[in-house]
């Protein structure tokens, strides 16, 4: 079990290990564990599928199966399976417990898309990493991955994407801690090394109960919750408000019985809580940000808290949890591109999958379109009656509607800063970067080109669409992140 910070509920060991917060040697095994994944499936589909799955299903002990299947016991059994499939070597019980660390920092889709990112690397590349897995010394792993075909810089990129986002949600985690560490942990209750925050049951409700007992306090608590959320400067995917119950239902109730009880119990339970919870966020402009991202729900019995020996921990389950969601597919994208691009296809034409802003990406590849900066996902802006919105998101379902499901051609002249050609790129003849800086979708960005500076001009002048809200540059917005 982790160690907690002077028993105070507060999980450093945990915060330091999570796929947020891993130090650059974990960072490195984490990559070259995804990349053993894939070239596993590879050889597979190139040599003996059958033949050799069977085979590595056949020497695996039930122990070490068990292993794998308890390491994933998070949801992610799905993956299990299809590492069975594949034929990994489980004779190595470290293959088990490397799996079990890994797997259960990072949510399965996340996952996903990361091996789903490298499935352009040719055959010679992913020998190279098969090569390069084997090596467990930081140093000799820095240099094998170094090594490998796409640029000597890209292992560093990668380990650098980590620590950055690391830090950030390291930052954030800290933040909670200051704000509401001691009055959590007064309460009985704690926060994790993820920035979740348990509060036992007696806190908030009275037994069988679903009216909050001191409205007072779930305000207060809230209002510094959302406030030290919202300025940790994170793209939060969502925050939810959990209620959760112990496997006991009334009396007489059978297991199905007890579960529906304490499901319609949780739910109303979460429900008063998000209730209270916003009226405790006093400022116009932070309730609107969480209001976007709160969300209610009731557990019931699910995911019970179990004590040392397997006995139900039936107080310990009755709980209420604030949890927290960093918006990761920016950068398992971001990532996946890093690793999966072999060499810079300059020229492309065909169906577009819109990135953000100012990104697209055709047949594989991601297009930086030149001439244009869009705003950042999560980048807030205020409009003329003062409410705060993502208008990064407002910037990427323009450009979406711009290209209109139709086929994109784009051609670049150079590459930026992560290996994306910058490129204009046109949609029956139109172009889309000159048409997101007219409509005040994104502003001229002079780096690469002074193409749509007029354009951009007469979008301020006329207050189109961000123009006529109060933003920062998109690149100052970076900066101070």
């Amino acid at each position: 079990m982790a160690q907690t910070d002077g028993g105070r509920g507060f999980d450093r060991s945990y915060k330091r290990g999570a796929v947020m917060g891993l130090t650059v040697a974990e960072a490195f095994i984490l990559l070259s564990f995804c990349l053993l994944l894939l070239f596993t499936w590879w050889q597979i589909d190139t040599e003996k599928r059958s033949l050799i799955a069977a085979d590595a299903i056949a020497e695996m002990t039930p122990d070490e199966k068990a292993a794998i299947i308890a390491g994933l016991s998070d949801g992610t059994f799905a993956l299990a399976a299809e590492l069975r499939k594949a034929g990994v070597d489980a004779s190595d019980p470290k293959v088990a417990q490397d799996l079990k660390d890994y797997a259960r920092f990072m949510r399965e889709e996340d996952f996903q898309r990361l091996v789903e990112a490298t499935v352009k690397l040719d055959p010679e590349t992913r020998l190279s990493l098969a090569d390069a897995v084997e090596v467990t010394d930081e140093v000799a792993l820095r240099a094998a991955l170094s090594a490998v075909k796409g640029g000597d810089t890209t292992a560093e990129r990668v380990a650098g994407r980590l620590a950055a986002n690391a830090d950030a949600q390291n930052k954030m985690v800290d933040r909670l801690n200051a704000a509401l560490g001691d009055q959590i942990r007064a309460a009985g209750g704690s926060i994790d090394g993820m920035g979740t925050i348990t509060l036992p049951q007696q806190v908030l409700f009275d037994v069988g109960q679903d009216r909050i007992r001191d409205t007072s306090f779930l305000r207060d608590f809230c209002g510094s919750w959302v406030g030290a959320l919202r300025a940790s400067g994170l793209d939060l995917s969502d925050l939810k408000i959990e209620g959760h119950a112990s496997s006991e239902g009334r009396p007489g109730q059978d297991a199905n019985g007890a579960y529906l009880y304490n499901l319609d119990l949780s739910q109303r339970r979460a429900k008063s809580a998000l209730n209270a919870c916003l009226g405790g966020v006093s400022d116009p402009q932070a309730r609107d940000w969480a209001s976007a991202r709160l969300a209610a729900i009731g557990y019931s019995s699910a995911r019970l808290i179990m004590n040392p020996d397997g006995s139900e921990n039936h107080e310990a389950s009755r709980r209420v949890m604030f949890s927290v969601n960093v918006n990761q597919q920016g950068l398992i994208d971001d990532i996946g591109q890093d690793v999966g691009e072999t060499a810079v296809v300059m020229e492309a034409e065909g169906p577009a999958r819109v990135i953000d802003g100012d990104t697209i990406e055709i047949k594989g590849t991601r297009y930086r379109i030149s001439g244009i900066d869009a705003p950042e996902r999560g980048q807030p802006c205020i409009n003329a009656t003062g409410q705060s919105f993502d208008c990064g998101e407002v910037a990427r379902r323009g450009l979406e509607q711009a290209i209109g499901g139709k086929e994109v051609s784009c051609k670049a002249d150079t590459v930026d800063l992560y290996r994306r050609p910058v490129a204009t790129c046109t949609v029956s003849g139109i172009d889309i970067g000159k048409a997101m800086v007219v409509q005040g979708l994104a502003v001229p960005f002079e780096e690469y080109s002074k193409a749509y500076v007029p354009e951009g001009t007469a979008a301020e002048l006329a207050h189109a669409g961000l123009w006529n809200t109060s933003f920062d540059m998109p690149w100052d917005y970076r900066k101070a992140k």
